[in-house]
Order: structure tokens, then C-alpha cells, then sequence
């Protein structure tokens, strides 16, 4: 159908006479081109309208499209911190759709949320959540019964696509103890009309690790551990740099990014980031070339793969120390192994990888003989501080969805600074 046509269709003609029934309900229109009319049909309280999107006509000034029914219905449901059991969608055409009511126009509404969750636990998960988050369901680490699932609470071991959501039919909150969303199919969980919510309580963790992995670098701290358990001195061999007074480029300044610069400032160095949605930053190629040391903590998406490659690294200083504390597939191995053995970069810290974990994969094979090469297991997010502060994040986030919330046991309140968020 053509747009101009659609207009004539979709122009509102008069209340619906069935909407009576429903007053004293927050109503919202909810669905694609025909919402706004729907909306001044019913006198919506919100409006949210999946594709398609009209670039002209009465329709045009719609301000929030999306790209799907299930989205509208999931920026629904956040707007009003409503789950899929409290929402009640009217409408003849079937959504397909688990979890949330569907009725026909003028049917009565009878909306029954469950008190009874069952919220899957992945097993990197602090035990000491189980037992706080009774009062909301049951709680498992039984994975098998993904089907009965309305609450999966998730670190980036466990990776949900869309074999997984078509698994999970019950599936309303998904809670992932991450910074990063790259293990999750989010347009999936739009699709499904499943809430995706984060909890990155893990920053300072990752930051202090970035540090530890320069200084390891920078003076040689770990070569130097490594010849003396094979009684050899190298004394005469180390020579280091003091980090104070040298320049850090910082690559994305999310919370991570934010907590690095910190530290970093922290014992004096000068700080400088990019971040192509932030302003007052450099651009890549002058952070390239102006840093002593280089850090990555971009989450992945499909821009930031790949995003430090050969040209990238040619642009870097000689000498200069390139980490990785954001996501493997943010920089190219190949092109960092050759930039160490032509003596371009100085030094490679890495505690995230393309695969993990990553033994047996070729570059792996190579760096890891490397004396310049700092390798940790993906551990940048693991002290047991960040494992306090989930429990709280997540029992939070529990709480502003289900409308109630139970006490952490044990004491938190001496984290205080500690806390990045």
C-alpha cells in the first residue's frame, strides 16, 4: 500500500464504543502504523508504534517508532515498570506472543500476575543470591528447565540466542551481571518482548586490573618473576618506565572506560579518551599517536569489532603498550603479533580473547611464548567486592520490577567508595 493511501485508512473517525469498558485502566497504543489513531481512539496515556515509519502526513510526528510489536511492547513495559503477566494486549490480530494476555476488543480484562518466579541462576553467579531471592519464586540452577523460566540472571559464560528464547517461552526479565550485551540476541529479547537489564557493578575491578597489567608490563615484573624461578638474573636486562607524567589513551568511555582514567590519573598520568558518542574527546588517530599506552573497554557491537587493526597499530607510537580489558574481538591478534615481533608495540596485555578460553588457537599459541605479553583468564571483573555489589544490584533491579524487595544478609555498606556506579 502506498503511504498516502495508508492516511485514509488510518485517519481516526470516532471513539471506539467498546473502550468503555476499559476506563480506569492505563492505557497505552501499542503496535505499528495504526497506534496513533488507535491512541486518539482510546485517549492512550502513551503511545509507542512499531514499523512502519511515515515520513509525512499525521503520522509523521510520532516520536518514538520501533522496530517491532514485541518492542513496543517491551518500551511499554518499561515505562510503566510493568512485566509481561501485568500487561493486557487488545487486539484481533494474534501477537504470538507467551506471557502476555491477549483479548478482542470489548472482551473483559482479567490480568493474573504470578507470585510464583522461576529464576535461573548461572552457576558464575555468587551462591549467596539464592537465598535472597526466595521471596520473589523459586530459584534454580537446574538449566534444563529453561522452558518453565520467567527470570534468568546471567554472566557472559552463558550466551542466549534465538534457539534459547524460543526455548523460553515464560521468559519476562533477564538480568546480566556484564557491562557489555554481546552474549545476548537483545533484538530477540525486543522481539519476545523480554526486559533485558544490566548490572555493571565490576568497573573498579577491571580497572584495577588494567593497571595491575601495565605495571607488569611497564617495569617488567613479570618477565623478570618468570627468569628468577629459572634462576636466571636479568638485572642488567629489565629496564622499565615510570608510569607518572606519561600519556594513557582510554578507548570508549563507558563506566569502564571512566573507572580506568581514574586510576590512571590516580598515580599521575595524563588521560585522554575517545569515544564517538561522548564529547570533549580525541579522535582515534591522535589518541593513537600521542599514547604512551593504549586501553581498550569498548563493549562489542558491530562497530567496535575489529576496531584495532594493522592501521590502527601502525598509528600507535613506537614502543608504546596496547591492553585489552574490553572485549576480544575489539582488536586483531595478527596484527598485534606482528606488530611485537617488528618491535612496533612494546607490550600486550590482554584478559580477553575471540575465543575463551583460547588455548590451541594459533595466535594464542604465539603470544603466550612472549616475554613483552601479559595474559590473564578473563578475570578483570572478579573480587569480592564486584561479587557483593551483584547480589545488591541484582536484588534492586528484582525489587523495581516485582514491587518488593528482600535484604541483602550480609553487610555492604562498608563498600561504599568502592562502588563504581
Amino acid at each position: 500500500m502506498r503511504e498516502e493511501d495508508f492516511y485514509e485508512i488510518a485517519r481516526p473517525r470516532g471513539e471506539m464504543d467498546w473502550i468503555e469498558r476499559y476506563r480506569g485502566w492505563n492505557i497505552a497504543a501499542v503496535g505499528w502504523g495504526l497506534a496513533p489513531t488507535a491512541s486518539k481512539l482510546t485517549r492512550a496515556d502513551l503511545t509507542l508504534a512499531s514499523s512502519p515509519i511515515f515520513s509525512n502526513g499525521y503520522l509523521s510526528g510520532l516520536n518514538n517508532p520501533y522496530d517491532d510489536f514485541g518492542s513496543a511492547v517491551s518500551a511499554a513495559m518499561r515505562l510503566n515498570l510493568k512485566l509481561k503477566d501485568e500487561l493486557a494486549i487488545v487486539s484481533d490480530v494474534a501477537t504470538g506472543m507467551r506471557g502476555v494476555f491477549q483479548y478482542y476488543p470489548g472482551d473483559r480484562i482479567q490480568t493474573n500476575p504470578s507470585g510464583d518466579e522461576l529464576i535461573l541462576v548461572a552457576d558464575n553467579i555468587p551462591k549467596d543470591l539464592d537465598k535472597e531471592l526466595e521471596p520473589y519464586g523459586e530459584v534454580s540452577r537446574d538449566w534444563n528447565r529453561l522452558e518453565d523460566a520467567t527470570v534468568l540472571i546471567i554472566r557472559t559464560d552463558r550466551k542466549l540466542d534465538a534457539d534459547d528464547f524460543s526455548k523460553a517461552p515464560m521468559l519476562k526479565l533477564i538480568i546480566t551481571a556484564t557491562h557489555g550485551l554481546d552474549h545476548i540476541d537483545v533484538e530477540e529479547a525486543k522481539r519476545r518482548a523480554v526486559i533485558v537489564e544490566r548490572a555493571p557493578v565490576r568497573a573498579r575491578a577491571v580497572a584495577e586490573l588494567a593497571l595491575g597489567i601495565i605495571l607488569a608490563l611497564a617495569r617488567g615484573i613479570a618477565y623478570s618473576d618468570r627468569k628468577m624461578r629459572g634462576l636466571e638474573w636479568v638485572k642488567g636486562r629489565v629496564r622499565g618506565f615510570e608510569l607518572a607524567g606519561r600519556r594513557a589513551g582510554v578507548i570508549s568511555m563507558g563506566i569502564v572506560g571512566r573507572e580506568v582514567a581514574e586510576v590512571l590519573k590516580g598515580i599521575g598520568m595524563h588521560v585522554d579518551y575517545y569515544d564517538k558518542y561522548r564529547t570533549g574527546g580525541r579522535s582515534l588517530e591522535r589518541l593513537l599517536r600521542e599514547s604512551d599506552i593504549v586501553v581498550l573497554t569498548s563493549p562489542l557491537t558491530e562497530e567496535t569489532r575489529g576496531l584495532i587493526g594493522r592501521r590502527e597499530i601502525a598509528m600507535m607510537k613506537d614502543g608504546a603498550i596496547l591492553v585489552n580489558v574490553g572485549r576480544g574481538e575489539l582488536l586483531d591478534l595478527d596484527a598485534a603479533l606482528e606488530a611485537l615481533e617488528t618491535g612496533k608495540l612494546g607490550g600486550l596485555g590482554l584478559d580477553v580473547y575471540p575465543r575463551e578460553p583460547p588455548f590451541g588457537d594459533e595466535a594464542f599459541e604465539r603470544l603466550r611464548n612472549m616475554d613483552n605479553v601479559i595474559l590473564t583468564p578473563h578475570l578483570g571483573g572478579s573480587s569480592e567486592e564486584a561479587e557483593r555489589r551483584i547480589v545488591s544490584e541484582v536484588l534492586g533491579i528484582m525489587g523495581k520490577w516485582f514491587g518488593r524487595r528482600s535484604e541483602v544478609s550480609r553487610d555492604i555498606s562498608a563498600l561504599g567508595s568502592l562502588n563504581p556506579i
